[in-house]
């Protein structure tokens, strides 16, 4: 399944609260296609039941975030993130 773009809002966290990434802070929304696989599964499963200007609470176990590999420098191997997203636009 195909959507249109959308752009989020957030900051991403690691489960003990450190960030590690947040486009809020850059204060330039985040745009992505649900169903391209363009992010980790855990966007694609919550992101896709949220309605336009809603914001919520992602928990990502590793199974549907990075995984044992993680994310090199940034998010360590079997690491849970939580992100807390706002939708803000659905092309």
């Amino acid at each position: 399944m195909y959507l249109p773009p959308c752009y989020v809002c957030l900051p991403g966290m690691l489960q003990n609260g450190k960030k590690f990434d947040s486009s809020r802070d850059r204060n330039k929304p985040f745009k992505f296609k649900i169903g391209r696989q363009e992010v980790i599964k855990g966007w694609e499963e919550g992101i896709a039941q949220m309605s336009l200007g809603q914001r919520a609470m992602l928990t990502c176990s590793p199974d549907v975030a990075y995984g044992a590999t993680g994310h090199p420098g940034v998010i360590p191997p079997n690491a849970t993130l939580v992100f807390d997203v706002e939708l803000m636009r659905i092309e």
